[in-house]
């Protein structure tokens, strides 16, 4: 009953932000989808990992493969765009996007990593973080990266999840990516780098999520899955630079639009 539910929701979130990018195309004015009633993309936490977006519809992310998907790419997606301004020699910013153990999207994964026989990568977390806040220098952050990113790839168990569910991930991912959008840009102007910073990491990490799934899964939804990558390419448009100034021509409802279509895809 659960799962009818879920797939219900879901069809509703994706019509409704389907109406809003049709809308949007159309010059008229609309409020953006939210993730208090259509995302399951786990953003909090709960006793056991039961996660749940802003809204009702909640996710146990101990066997709910997709949410759980969406959450480790959350984190993957927050790291990326830290590690990216690094290297662009943004440090400041860099330091605002690296995780640690406690930090919201990390914290109640304990149980979960546990059910699903997996170590997590707190360790990792701590390491990343300390070798950018403290200034360690580049071999010591580039080699502290690479190693969590080992420890969240063993955490994920692509291999065992089905295109379906990586296709869900993704949606949610780009649900939560749009949320982060339209908080960081308003009518072309940056109003929050840091949000519009994170939109970029998350749909960069869906981007590269679709890309390594395997042979298998790649065979299973052929069709959606080329559907989906090009969706996510046109977004790019949308980050000209990772630390823009002033305005950027982009609008959150064609992430919304792109994530409803990705659902709708994946759920039938």
């Amino acid at each position: 009953m659960f799962e009818k539910r879920k797939v219900w929701a879901g069809v509703g979130s994706a019509l409704i932000a389907t109406s809003v990018a049709t809308q949007a195309s159309d010059n008229l004015t609309v409020t953006p989808v939210t993730t208090t009633a259509v995302s399951f993309s786990a953003m909090g936490e709960g006793e056991g990992g039961e996660g749940e977006g802003e809204g009702s519809v909640k996710a146990d992310l101990r066997t709910d493969n997709a949410a759980y998907l969406a959450r480790l790419g959350l984190i993957r997606g927050h790291l990326w765009v830290g590690i990216k301004l690094y290297r662009e020699g943004h440090l400041a910013m860099a330091k605002t996007h690296m995780k640690h153990p406690e930090d919201e999207l990390y914290a109640g994964l304990g149980p979960v990593f546990k059910a699903r026989g997996v170590g997590g990568f707190a360790e990792e977390l701590s390491q990343l973080a300390d070798a950018v806040n403290n200034e360690k220098g580049d071999e010591a952050v580039e080699t502290a990266y690479a190693t969590l990113l080992e420890a969240i790839t063993a955490s994920e168990k692509m291999a065992d999840k089905s295109a379906r569910e990586a296709l869900l991930s993704i949606s949610q991912m780009i649900r939560t990516a749009a949320d982060e959008y339209a908080i960081g840009v308003k009518a072309g102007e940056i109003k929050n780098v840091h949000e519009y910073q994170d939109a970029y990491g998350f749909t960069e990490i869906a981007i590269e999520r679709l890309e390594s799934l395997s042979d298998e899964q790649q065979t299973e939804a052929a069709a959606d899955i080329e559907t989906t990558k090009k969706l996510l390419l046109d977004l790019r448009s949308l980050w000209p630079t990772v630390a823009p100034k002033g305005t950027v021509d982009g609008d959150a409802t064609h992430l919304y639009g792109a994530a409803a279509r990705i659902e709708l895809s994946a759920l039938n």
